[in-house]
């Protein structure tokens, strides 16, 4: 069931089936990073180079409307500093949670098409959208629409829908889901209700479960409490124990983070054996990255999984977002995904051996307290969640040159013991002092129109220099139509990213595999020396004009924001006349 010496990468998991193409995807994380988010358009829009600016920006541009991805507010992040993450505002959703509840699950909802054929993929893992350098788990679930369904597929999808339904709930983001977007998730919703999924080898059942979104307590919970089981999870407490460990005489394995199970009470940790990632493994997945870990990064052991050996050689092995805490088994939302299968093969055996090389035996007496730089940033922590709690509003100002008003609703107040300051995220230096208010608003200096951004930057320094930091998604009243295009257009400032550009956004309208390098130069009215791959753009054009209109009309909203006194060096030789040609032949207006 477990393999832990098989690597399974996002991209690879997203990837569409054989002829199909994206549909919709809708994704959810505890944290999250702007950086690591745009990995996902990405994967859909197969061969683009990492550092070819042009070919991300259309790519993401082509994905904005089929993908959405909700974190927990205050625990989203920027990653390594890009003015590409822009783009990614549309997609990118805070989920705000009251009190110490949190925002915890890990899943990716998948529909793909092709002619008409629709297929599905649930992907469950306990891997955020970051880059940490982590040890986790994941199942990823293929399915295909079926109207003749068991009761126990029945409630398990309805679970995974309820998710769905959930996250669109009135209020629940900040800010609120442009009703489209609400819409397309609500129609998901329904189609997910009625899928058969394919079952691993050795799997007799399938359930999902999700907790804390209010689903009827008559709802089964997963199975629990066997004769023998192992948890594995970085994070533990005394309660989750308890929750989870086997029935009294039944034998408990623990495999955890040392300064975990250090902490655990003397009490709890009667009957358990216990397991920590062996030293060198640890190391080695740190090592396994060329990079170096960034500051906040976490490596080392993250799995959440469960594993239940039941009466008549029947096992379940639950796997997912929730850690072997009190919170995550009462009040967080989180999503586990159960399977059922032979002892032999899901069962407490089976996985501890599959992990045998991994792990090693580790002894505790328990009862350590966390230090007092942990409760320092856990504190700060929580009271950065709090602060993006609020309903930040950017009001973009055009008579003239562009400005931005912006002030927050009901804003949390920050503890005292902290210094805050907050920027948008196009401006280099932040501004200290509280966010401000309707009644004392902050007015920005002038903006070109590619720097006007909802993504805001809010920090949080304690009086011993720790700093946090979150960004926040703004309300954006009277919104510049063709902002998005601006920040695009930004980016051509040469015939080749032009071409590159074209060439993306004309292809078959799919995100699917996308070849945009390599290949000869391109030689025709546009002027010798634009390198491209394949068919010619103009050709290309020709083409679009006849089977692709709507592509033709993405296009040139984006170069009508081309400066008209860089076009000349910007666009291809000859590409104006041609371009209007096209445009006339596709009834295009200008």
């Amino acid at each position: 069931m477990l393999e832990p010496d098989s690597r399974s990468l996002l991209s690879e998991l997203l990837r569409p089936p054989a002829g199909f193409h994206l549909s919709h995807a809708v994704g959810t994380s505890f944290t999250m990073t702007l950086e690591a988010a745009l990995s996902v358009p990405l994967a859909f829009a197969g061969a683009v180079e990492v550092d070819d600016e042009v070919g991300i920006l259309g790519a993401v541009r082509r994905a904005t409307q089929r993908i959405d991805l909700f974190a927990q507010a205050g625990c989203l992040g920027l990653g390594t500093a890009s003015e590409l993450v822009t783009v990614l505002e549309p997609m990118v959703h805070p989920v705000r949670m009251p009190g110490s509840r949190l925002f915890h699950p890990k899943v990716w909802f998948l529909e793909f098409e092709r002619d008409g054929e629709r297929r599905y993929r649930f992907i469950c893992s306990s891997r955020n959208l970051t880059n940490d350098r982590t040890w986790d788990a994941v199942v990823s679930l293929d399915g295909v629409p079926d109207e003749d369904l068991d009761a126990e597929a029945v409630r398990s999808n309805h679970a995974m829908a309820a998710v769905l339904r959930w996250l669109i709930d009135d209020g629940r983001t900040a800010p609120a889901l442009a009703p489209e977007r609400a819409a397309r998730i609500a129609r998901l919703a329904e189609a997910w209700t009625g899928i058969r999924w394919e079952h691993p080898d050795h799997v007799r059942a399938l359930r999902v479960h999700a907790f804390g979104i209010g689903l009827p307590s008559s709802d089964a919970g997963p199975r629990l409490s066997g004769i023998r089981t192992a948890i594995v999870s970085p994070f533990v407490t005394d309660e989750g124990v308890r929750i989870l460990r086997a029935r009294p005489g039944g034998e408990t394995t623990l495999l955890s983070r040392p300064e975990a199970l250090d902490r655990l009470h003397p009490a709890t940790l009667q009957g358990l054996s216990l397991r920590v990632l062996d030293e060198m493994v640890d190391q080695a997945l740190a090592d396994a990255e060329t990079s170096a870990i960034s500051a906040g990064e976490l490596r080392g052991l993250h799995a959440k999984v469960v594993v239940h050996d039941h009466a008549h050689k029947q096992s379940t092995v639950l796997v997912g977002s929730a850690n072997a805490t009190g919170p995550a088994w009462s009040n967080n939302v989180e999503v586990m995904v159960e399977a059922e299968g032979p002892k032999s093969h899901v069962g407490v055996e089976a996985v501890l051996g599959s992990l045998a090389p991994l792990i090693e035996e580790y002894a505790t007496t328990g009862g350590a307290e966390s230090s007092q730089e942990e409760e320092a940033d856990r504190r700060l922590e929580n009271a950065l969640r709090e602060v993006a709690r609020a309903r930040l509003v950017l009001r973009v100002n055009a008579e003239g040159e562009y400005t931005v008003t912006a002030w927050a609703e009901a804003a949390p107040t920050a503890d005292d013991r902290y210094t805050l300051s907050w920027r948008m995220l196009s401006q280099p230096e932040p501004i200290p002092g509280p966010l401000p208010t309707a009644d004392d608003p902050y007015e920005s200096p002038g903006l070109r129109l590619e720097q006007i951004t909802p993504f805001v930057v809010i920090a949080l320094t304690d009086g011993d220099g720790r700093r946090r930091e979150t960004l926040v998604v703004a309300d954006l009243l009277d919104d510049v139509p063709g902002r998005g295009d601006a920040i695009v257009a930004a980016h051509l400032t040469e015939p080749t990213a032009v071409a590159r550009f074209i060439r993306l956004m004309l292809q078959d309208g799919s995100l699917t595999s996308i070849g945009i390098g390599g290949g000869g130069a391109f030689s025709s009215a546009f002027g010798a020396g634009v390198a491209e791959s394949g068919a010619g753009l103009l050709e290309l054009l020709v083409r679009a004009s006849a089977t692709n209109r709507s592509g033709l009309v993405d296009v040139e909203r984006v170069l009508r924001h081309v400066p008209e006194d860089a076009r000349g060096s910007a666009l291809p030789p000859g590409f104006a006349e041609v371009w209007a040609a096209v445009m006339e032949a596709a009834g295009v207006e200008r």
